[in-house]
């Protein structure tokens, strides 16, 4: 009627989520609390990581502005 959660495995928690036969399919590896499908976008009560690119790209800008604009005093 409803799938088992967190059945302890050799690497932790198994969490599993029934699919379109009413199957128990496994989450994927990196769920810690459930999920509503396979993907690591359908785990429950975890956000997807956020990338840190942003902040890096900017902070090169900026330096890379300040060095173009200290250039051209210069010159």
């Amino acid at each position: 009627e409803t799938c088992p959660e967190g059945i302890l495995g050799e690497r932790g928690p198994i969490y599993k989520y029934p699919d379109a036969s009413r199957e128990c399919r496994p989450c994927h590896e990196n769920c810690t609390r459930g999920c509503q499908g396979p993907l690591l976008r359908d785990c429950l009560g975890e956000p997807l990581p956020v990338s840190r690119k942003a902040p890096t790209v900017i902070a090169v800008m900026v330096v890379g502005g300040l060095f173009l604009s200290c250039s051209c005093v210069l010159l």
